[in-house]
Parts: C-alpha cells; structure tokens; sequence
C-alpha cells in the first residue's frame, strides 16, 4: 500500500495500482484537496514503472456522490469567477489526466456515481459496474451545471438531454443499455472482475496500446471535444454568476438546516 495521501487509498497488486476514495462520511464526495490528491495519484501512477493499468474505486460503498456542495460553498462565498474557474479546475484536471493517461484506466463503480464523479468516470477508458450501482448528472436540480461536458460526447442525444437537463438518476443496467457501462457485475464480483480485465490489458504492448487509445481520443478531439469541454466550463461559470432566487433560498437552506434538509427541499420541487 502506498501512504502519504489522506483522502485515497492506494493499493498495488500484479501491475494495477487501485486509486480508492477514502471519504466514506461523504460519500466520496469530492472536496479540492481530493480532487488536487486524485490528480497527484494519477501523475504517479502514470510514471510507476511496475502499473501497467489504473483502477479507480472506493473504499466503502459508494464511489462517490460528486462535488462536496456545503465544502464548495463555503470555498466560494464572496468569490468571482477567476475563483470558480480554480474550484472547477482541479477536477476537470483530473478528469484530464484519466483522458490522456498512456496507461489503462478502469471506473470500478458500485453505489453513486453522481455528478462530478460521473464525468470522471466518463472520461476513464472502461467503466465497470455493480449492478446496484446509480449514475446520473443532478447539477441541473441545484441550479448548476456539468463543469467538464463529457454526457454528450458518451451517449445519444435524447440520453445527454435527459441526464444533464432533468437531473434523473438511472440504474447501472440502463447505463449499461445506453453505452456508458462496459460491464454488468454481480453483487461482490466488481474487483475480481477489475483484476481480469487488468491481466487482459497488461497482454498489449504498452506503447501499442497507449497509441492506439490516442487514436481514438483524437478523433474526438478533432470533432470539437476539447472546445465542448471548454464550453462547459463556461457556462459552469456564467450560472454561477447568475442571480436567481432558487439558488439564493437553497445557499441559505444549506447554511440554516444543513445540507441533507436543504437538498431534500430543492428534490421536493420535482417530485
């Protein structure tokens, strides 16, 4: 096991390194110091010369229920949009890093995979899912939006509209039936199923490997997926310079009644 981060747990077994959130009160939910530690971790796993491919997972149920909403709050208040587009950036950093990394990198989902969590997994290379597992985009019920804008990019039109425009969660088996799961797995199979397609990756050459998954990460890039994730930072920002009376009563629910009464309240509006 290798120390030195406080918010993940890394684990290395035959040539795959685990990256495991470790903020199960939260959920996983993610804070900047997770998002900044997740970066670190993929920068060292991608230059360890005995990982061969990267799992990300969590210690305990959940792989994460997206961005620590009370923890950004309070790192913004007061804050312009130079600030924003800092707390949105180590995330979408890290989203980056899995896109780019020469080396496998597999989402071994199980619980929530929600919001900023989703897009990172989005960006890994394969997604693997218990089939408890939930996913979804609810940016939108809180007034926000997807600050790195992968949905549109890894489903059909009428899918990314439904995920990022009515913040409905779907089951890991619609998210397998619509292409955002490469497998299904029973209940406790998720890491074995991990460690075979592990072993299954390491049999390519790396360099071999690594280029063609550039291959295919360009050809998205050259239809515009760079800009739309540009894009989406945008308007991550712009909405939250907007003033709105729904954002500003849920900012003070969040404060006064805390952040499960507070997010019950903004739920109860579609219900």
């Amino acid at each position: 096991m290798t120390t030195g981060f406080a918010t993940l747990r890394i684990e290395d077994e035959d040539g795959l390194r685990w990256i495991r959130f470790d903020r199960a009160r939260k959920m996983n939910a993610f804070d900047e110091h997770q998002w900044a530690e997740l970066g670190r971790a993929l920068d060292e796993a991608a230059v360890a010369e005995g990982v061969r491919c990267i799992a990300l997972g969590s210690t305990s149920g959940h792989f994460s229920s997206g961005y620590d909403l009370p923890a950004a709050l309070a790192e913004l208040e007061g804050g312009g949009p130079a600030e924003i587009r800092r707390h949105i950036g180590r995330g979408n950093a890290a989203c980056w890093k899995a896109w780019h990394s020469t080396k496998p990198v597999i989402a071994a989902v199980e619980g929530y995979c929600l919001g900023g969590a989703f897009e990172l997994a989005m960006a890994c290379d394969f997604v693997l899912a218990d089939r408890g597992a939930s996913f979804g985009e609810p940016e939108a019920r809180i007034a926000a939006s997807a600050p790195f804008l992968i949905s549109p990019w890894v489903m059909g039109i009428r899918h990314a509209k439904e995920v990022l425009l009515t913040g409905e969660l779907m089951t890991a088996e619609r998210a397998e039936r619509i292409g955002l799961v490469n497998e299904l797995c029973e209940p406790g199979r998720l890491g074995e199923r991990v460690r075979a397609w592990s072993r299954k990756l390491q049999g390519f050459p790396a360099g071999i490997w690594a280029q063609n998954k550039m291959m295919v990460n360009r050809s998205y890039e050259i239809m515009g997926f760079s800009s739309a994730i540009a894009m989406g930072e945008d308007a991550f920002v712009e909405l939250c310079c907007l003033s709105d009376p729904f954002k500003g009563e849920l900012e003070q629910r969040v404060k006064r009644d805390g952040f499960a009464s507070a997010i019950r309240w903004a739920q109860s509006r579609f219900e």
